[in-house]
């Protein structure tokens, strides 16, 4: 089977780890992959579909950077709906010219491109749905096309043979648009278990670097924004070292609040105990988390599923995160983590006591954490779960219908 991945993003970050590791999925899965991306864009080494541009693909990364930093909210919003024209015909060639089974799509606003394509070819369309216009993102949109926007959402997911809704949450809304719920899956976030797994040499190896070889290490990765609660790790902190003297925390990342959260640890007197290791590059986080003892992800949001909690448990590490949807979609409370309250800093501090002061049940969680991953939570149990979700023979004969059909 083949099929063709389209994405309108900057091909950059956590977006590019989800789509190369979907790709990654489907060709476990015996499928042929190729992605349309905006011009200028690539992702990993992936195959570029039929049809793609080429030129300076720097320089037209950085101007779709400069756009969606720097542009009016409007303007911003135009030029999505003005990318859909270029990317029907970028798409549609793509597909005819790989003879696709199916498009995969990930959904944006103001998108229509993929589900025209595809419509217009008779090839079913898989859309992947990280929010919709019902979430509260951090970035504010216009309210003059928020209606537009709303109607092209309703029309892509009705028309879609599949959704694959990265949590529970996002399902459940989408169900309560009308669009029939044996269509949505729930397809969280995953890790790539050949390169996030357990790791005790690497684990001592690290430790011995940083010192850290006989601490009880909490660890965290990612940015250091307010939505990500790392404050919280702060404030626990003296409460843990009363229970667990020995204690130590690593914060791997960057963000407008480092320079906040150091000072405050630094006068709090705990500047010898927690590290700023800044930002690591995603292919060297596995020789760092195989330091954690035990993650915390402290705070997060009630529709998107953090990526970072399924690598850690692959590496055989428990989790302590809040207990909203998403992280309940991947942390069994008192197996594979512990789950508390949100924003109760009492509580985070008991959960990760917890953990920390009873090596056995440490140990445990982390070897269930890994299992847990392996059976539910990899990037090719996502695509075979799509896959599945096909429609019977949807995908007969429509890379033959494709090829007959002309532009």
């Amino acid at each position: 089977m083949k099929v063709v991945i389209h994405h309108r993003t900057q091909g950059q970050g956590v977006e590019a780890v989800h789509l190369l590791g979907m790709v990654q999925g489907f060709e476990a899965n015996g499928c042929a992959v190729a992605i349309v991306s905006p011009p200028g864009v690539t992702v990993g080494a992936v195959a570029v579909a039929h049809g793609a541009p080429t030129g300076d693909a720097g320089g037209l990364r950085r101007l779709w950077r400069m756009l969606a930093d720097h542009a009016p909210e409007l303007l911003f919003e135009l030029g999505e709906l003005a990318y859909n024209v270029p990317a029907f015909f970028r798409i549609r060639r793509a597909l005819r010219g790989t003879g696709a089974s199916f498009l995969y799509e990930r959904h944006a606003f103001l998108n229509v491109s993929g589900a025209w394509a595809a419509r217009s070819l008779g090839i079913p369309y898989v859309v992947e749905a990280n929010y919709t216009t019902a979430t509260p993102l951090y970035r504010r949109r216009s309210r003059l096309l928020a209606p537009l926007a709303r109607a092209a959402e309703r029309s892509v997911f009705r028309g879609a043979a599949v959704i694959a809704a990265v949590s529970s949450r996002l399902r459940d809304q989408i169900v309560a648009e009308g669009v029939p719920s044996e269509r949505v899956l729930v397809t969280t976030n995953a890790a790539d278990a050949s390169r996030f797994r357990p790791n005790p040499e690497g684990e001592r190896a690290t430790r011995t670097r940083l010192g850290l070889l006989n601490a009880k290490v909490i660890g965290f990765s990612g940015g250091f924004f307010p939505w990500h609660g790392v404050d919280l790790i702060l404030e626990a902190l003296p409460r843990i070292v009363s229970r667990v003297p020995d204690v130590a925390v690593l914060l791997l990342g960057d963000g407008p609040q480092r320079t906040v959260l150091e000072a405050r640890a630094r006068d709090a007197g705990l500047g010898d105990r927690v590290r700023f290791l800044g930002w690591v590059p995603h292919d060297a986080l596995p020789e760092h988390i195989a330091a954690f003892d035990v993650a915390v992800m402290p705070d997060s949001n009630e529709y998107g599923s953090p990526m970072k909690i399924f690598e850690y448990m692959a590496m055989g590490k428990p989790v302590v995160a809040p207990r909203l949807g998403p992280l309940e979609d991947g942390i069994v409370e008192g197996a594979t983590g512990r789950l508390f309250p949100r924003r109760d800093v009492a509580a985070l501090a008991d959960a990760l006591i917890d953990i920390l002061a009873n090596d056995l049940r440490r140990r445990d969680m982390g070897a269930n954490a890994v299992r847990h991953v392996l059976e539910h939570h990899t990037w090719d149990r996502n695509a075979a779960r799509v896959l599945a979700a096909l429609p019977p023979r949807a995908a007969e004969g429509a890379a033959g219908k494709a090829a007959r059909t002309a532009d």
